[in-house]
């Protein structure tokens, strides 16, 4: 795959699904070379969604990977809005951890507000907005635990404040996680969405693991 070409899980007349590499930026504005919506104008020049980020309903942050969604027409665009707002499609992504997490499922409830200092960053705050993930453990490996991480609401960098939070950082997590991490990718990954379509057909797309988390992965086995 070409790096100035969509890596496309899925396509049809309503929606695209995206594969996104880790280290692109999302949105535009942004000050870099290069963004994913760069990528979808590229693919998609005449969308009718130019003025709703050419129909990206969510994000991903930088160095996440994974599967992102995005609308066609104004049709879709409405309908996957509704489902994200009333929490009605379901995200999993795969993430590894320093530690050992325990118990090896639970539910991490701390609202976040944007950040005192750094105002790029987010951090538990009691009068923060209500964030909720549930996890599981998928693995336990010398020095650190695979998760499955299911995220109950759509908070900025929420996954990887919660487990932060509770003493597990993410691997390679250059902002919430070790200062002394020694690992140069960030082991976040959008694996899975599911939702149910206009039509009332149950929609599931998934993103593979990238081949350097799967080295990570195998490395710390």
């Amino acid at each position: 795959m070409a790096a100035d070409e969509l890596d496309i899980i899925f396509e049809d007349k309503n929606i695209l699904v995206i594969n996104k590499p880790s280290g692109l930026v999302v949105h535009e504005g942004v000050k870099t070379a290069k963004t994913l919506t760069d990528l979808i104008v590229k693919h998609f020049p005449d969308s009718p969604l130019k003025g709703k980020r050419y129909g990206l309903l969510h994000r991903l942050d930088k160095e996440t990977s994974g599967v992102l969604l995005v609308a066609k027409n104004q049709a879709s665009f409405d309908h996957l809005k509704n489902l994200f707002k009333t929490r009605r499609i379901k995200k999993e992504y795969l993430a590894l951890v320093h530690g050992k997490v325990t118990p090896r499922r639970g539910i991490i409830k701390i609202p976040l507000a944007r950040g005192l200092v750094k105002k790029t960053t987010f951090e538990p705050a009691e009068a923060g907005k209500p964030a909720e993930t549930k996890y599981e453990v998928i693995k336990y490996k010398p020095g650190f635990t695979y998760l499955r991480v299911c995220p109950q609401t759509g908070r900025t960098h929420q996954i990887r404040i919660h487990l932060a939070s509770i003493g597990h950082p993410i691997v390679g997590d250059k902002t919430y996680g070790k200062r002394d991490d020694t690992f140069d990718f960030q082991f976040l990954h959008a694996y899975q969405i599911s939702f149910i379509d206009s039509a009332g057909k149950k929609r599931e797309f998934v993103a593979p693991l990238p081949s350097k988390l799967k080295k990570i992965l195998n490395h710390e086995s």
